[in-house]
């Protein structure tokens, strides 16, 4: 359940706690009270930081105006009006997606020194800004953070003679998504229609997968230099284990390959007949406390299980400070005051938004709004890469669409991977 009577004030007040008050202290003074305007762009559902206005207000001596854009519809804002060289705000949000085509650009200002001189020595969580780093600069800080997650049901574990809480420590054992193909194996019962593993593989939704899988096998999409290098031996053998759980093992809901997004996948789990199912964080909230839900109360979640180690694939939202802020210093105190632990416990106990600072997420309150928090928090202790360049939805539609190709057998992992490798250099040249 959300929390809905809490505000920033009585948060402080009920900590009782020296730590939070002076970490906020610490924030106001080293920001050095700028008090010009500032302007916000910020997305349609960041409410959370709309309601820390006030606060500001109260600081600094200035109330920010904004304004807000839908995720969809933000490409084209921040684009239209940085190509003209004025900026929609002082701060703004940006996707992971967009942050190295503005970067490239020159569109975005460098973040580094806050990001390393303040903010990780604050508590942010270092793998929370890879994919806001592009030429090893930082030009974007992560407000709110998550990456796909493992889920299973309970109820099917213990039918097949299983442990139900077994999963729960997969994560830290090397090797360990071999127990999680023995109890898919147990689960399994096609003429049923159960099936021991459901994900969404259709169109670019096998990425997340292929991900996970590439980068715990020591893999990555891109080297230092941006070049594609998912044809790896880590990538054959990632493609080649999702290839196996369809077509040798056969514990896979054989739909996945055209589920193209969560909800797709979602019906069959929370109906009860799928064991394990790999999805973002609030799959869990709905799963175990959804009246609908077949597996209320009784589905587990934990950080995906581990081949040389555990991997996801970031999904965090970005603020960054256009090049053409007129108060650039103004958007820097802003996302630090954001950043605030103050703030991200506040924003992590009153919406369904996990915070980014790492002590944030352990806190009682926190936990109690956003139970899968520590699985967050523990899941970016491993690698969470997406390969982010300026291209990337270019290489993504060319690599997901030869991890189709495999996953249909038309063509061999190796092949597929190499393919995909000579298509994305094609397409640069």
């Amino acid at each position: 359940m959300l929390y809905s009577n809490i505000d920033r004030r009585s948060l402080l007040a009920g900590f009782g706690c020296a730590t939070l008050a002076g970490s906020w202290a610490s924030v106001a003074s080293a920001a050095a009270m700028n008090k010009d305007p500032v302007k916000l762009l910020l997305g349609s559902h960041m409410d959370y930081l709309i309601k820390l206005l006030p606060a500001y207000e109260e600081e600094f001596g200035i109330l920010p105006t904004f304004e807000q854009v839908t995720t969809p519809d933000l490409a084209v804002k921040l684009n239209s009006s940085l190509i003209a060289r004025r900026s929609p705000g002082d701060a703004v949000f940006v996707t992971a997606a967009l942050v190295a085509g503005l970067a490239d650009k020159g569109w975005l200002s460098d973040l580094t020194d806050l990001v390393e001189n303040k903010l990780l020595p604050n508590g942010l969580i270092p793998n929370s800004v890879t994919a806001a780093n592009y030429k090893n600069r930082a030009y974007g800080v992560p407000i709110t953070i998550g990456c796909p997650i493992m889920h299973w049901n309970k109820n099917l574990c213990e039918a097949a003679g299983l442990d139900p809480e077994a999963p729960s420590g997969w994560h830290a054992e090397p090797n360990s998504w071999t127990k999680l193909i023995e109890f898919a194996k147990e689960i399994n019962d096609p003429d049923n229609n159960v099936y021991g593993i459901t994900d969404n593989w259709g169109g670019v939704g096998s990425i997340f997968t292929f991900g996970s899988l590439l980068q715990g096998a020591g893999g990555r999409f891109l080297d230092d230099d941006l070049n594609p290098v998912m044809n790896s031996d880590a990538g054959v053998e990632a493609l080649s284990r999702m290839t196996e759980l369809l077509h040798v093992h056969k514990v896979v809901d054989p739909a996945v390959v055209t589920y193209t997004w969560v909800f797709d996948a979602s019906p069959g789990y929370l109906s009860g007949q799928r064991g394990f199912f790999f999805t973002w964080p609030f799959i869990a909230g709905i799963a175990n406390g959804s009246p609908d839900s077949a597996v209320q109360g009784r589905s587990g979640y934990a950080p995906n299980p581990a081949l040389a180690t555990s991997a996801s694939v970031d999904g965090s939202e970005f603020l960054a400070v256009p090049a053409f802020a007129k108060n650039p210093e103004g958007g820097r105190q802003f996302i630090e005051f954001a950043t605030s632990l103050e703030n991200q416990i506040l924003q992590g106990a009153t919406s369904p938004w996990a915070p980014s600072i790492d002590v944030a997420l352990g806190h009682s309150d926190v936990v109690a709004n956003l139970p899968f928090a520590e699985v967050i928090r523990q899941s970016y202790q491993y690698p969470v890469d997406g390969g982010y360049s300026t291209d990337r939805e270019r290489w993504l539609e060319i690599l997901t669409g030869q991890i189709s190709r495999a996953l249909a057998q038309e063509i061999k992992p190796r092949e597929a991977l190499d393919e995909a490798v000579n298509l994305i250099n094609a397409s640069r040249a």
